[in-house]
């Protein structure tokens, strides 16, 4: 999966974090098996992001399944 499809797919899921900046969300979230990987809005004229994998402790509390809408 392209970076931008993963992107469109789990900021549709609901996966995101407060607040907007234009037309993005400042966070993303997507559990890939046993890592959960953070998007980070870094140009919110272009939407682009930068990403990176988060230590357990640092999970987002509730992360729903891309696709299904339920939590994670």
């Amino acid at each position: 999966m392209e970076i931008t499809d993963w992107l469109k797919t789990t900021i549709a899921c609901g996966n995101i974090g407060a607040p907007w900046e234009g037309d993005f969300p400042r966070y993303a979230w997507r559990r890939l098996d046993d890592v959960v990987y953070e998007a980070r809005l870094v140009n919110r004229e272009l939407g682009q992001y930068k990403g990176y994998p988060l230590d357990r402790s640092e999970w987002p509390e509730k992360l729903y399944e891309v696709g299904e809408g339920e939590d994670q």
